[in-house]
C-alpha cells in the first residue's frame, strides 16, 4: 500500500495546525503550505513551503515539490481564504476591482488550479489508494447575503466546481472524492470562531471514507456531518450536455444550430 500523504494548502495556526498535527499522528506524510509558516505547523510537517495563493501559477510547482520530496499526495486540502470588504456598507459593489480579483484568485482560481493538479496526482496513485480533495467553504453558497457578495460569488463558484467534479464519470470510476466543508452551529448558522480540532477530525474522517459522501459536507463540532434543510437550495441537478443543449432548434445552418452541434461534438470527443 502506498504511503498516505496530505498536502495542506493554507496551513494557518488554527485549522491548519490542528489538521497537520492529527494527520501526522495517524502516520501521514505531511506537506504544509502557507504565506507564513507557524511553529505549530512546521513541528508536525515533513515539508513546509511558503506561497502566495493570489498567484494561481504557483500551484503546479508546489505539487511537483511535494511529489519529489514526499511522494504523490492522496489527500489535498485547500484552505486559503480572502474577503475584500467594500468601502460603502450599503453598496455590495463598492469593493475596488483589485479586491475582487484577489478574492477570485484565492478563493476560486487557485482552488481550481489545486483541484486540477490534485487529479493529475491522483492519476499516478494505485487504485486502492483513497484520493480526496477538500475545499474549506462557508455558508455563502446557500443563500443571498448582499453584503457578502464577494464571498458568495467566489465560494459559490468553487462549490459549482466541486459539484461538477463529483458528478464527472471519470472521477466516479476512479474513486476520487471531492468535498466542500462547512462548519455550522447546531442551528445551522455560520461559525464566527471555527474549531481547528473539529475541522481536523472531520477532514480525517472524509479522507478515510471508503466512498464519496455528501459533497456539501456541513458538520457540527462533536457531531460530525449534519444535514441542514437550507443546503438543498445550493445543490444543483446534474444534467448531461445533451439534456441541456438542443442542437436541432432553429433552422439548419443558423449560428445557434451550428454552435449546439459543436458543443455536442466536443462533449463526445472528451
Amino acid at each position: 500500500m502506498a504511503q498516505n500523504t496530505i498536502l495542506f494548502l493554507g496551513a494557518g495556526g488554527n485549522i491548519g495546525a490542528s489538521s497537520v498535527k492529527l494527520f501526522k499522528s495517524k502516520g501521514y506524510k505531511v506537506a504544509s503550505v502557507a504565506r507564513t509558516i507557524r511553529k505549530e505547523v512546521s513541528e508536525h510537517s515533513d515539508l513546509v513551503m511558503t506561497a502566495d495563493f493570489s498567484d494561481p501559477t504557483t500551484i503546479n510547482s508546489i505539487f511537483e515539490t511535494v511529489e519529489r520530496e514526499l511522494g504523490v499526495p492522496n489527500v489535498v486540502v485547500y484552505n486559503p481564504y480572502s474577503w475584500s470588504i467594500g468601502t460603502d456598507p450599503s453598496n455590495p459593489l463598492s469593493t475596488p476591482i483589485e479586491g475582487v480579483q484577489k478574492d477570485l484568485a484565492i478563493n476560486t482560481v487557485s482552488a481550481y488550479a489545486a483541484a486540477q493538479a490534485a487529479v493529475k496526482s491522483f492519476d499516478k496513485l494505485p487504485s486502492d489508494a483513497k484520493k480526496t480533495f477538500i475545499y474549506t467553504g462557508n455558508t455563502s453558497n446557500t443563500a443571498i447575503v448582499p453584503m457578502a457578495l464577494l464571498l458568495g460569488l467566489t465560494k459559490s463558484s468553487t462549490w459549482y466546481m466541486i459539484q461538477s467534479l463529483v458528478a464527472t464519470p471519470r472521477s466516479i470510476s476512479a474513486g476520487y472524492r471531492f468535498y466542500y466543508v462547512d462548519e455550522r452551529t447546531p442551528a445551522g448558522k455560520a461559525m464566527h470562531g471555527m474549531s481547528g480540532p473539529a475541522h481536523a477530525e472531520f477532514f480525517l474522517e472524509l479522507a478515510e471514507k471508503e466512498n464519496q459522501g455528501e459533497a456539501l459536507a456541513t458538520f457540527v463540532r462533536g457531531n460530525g456531518y449534519t444535514r441542514f434543510e437550507g443546503n438543498t437550495a445550493a445543490i444543483l441537478p446534474v444534467r448531461t450536455l445533451e439534456d441541456m443543449v438542443d442542437a436541432e432548434y432553429g433552422l439548419p445552418g443558423t449560428v445557434e444550430a451550428e454552435y449546439g452541434s459543436l458543443l455536442l461534438e466536443r462533449a463526445s470527443i472528451s
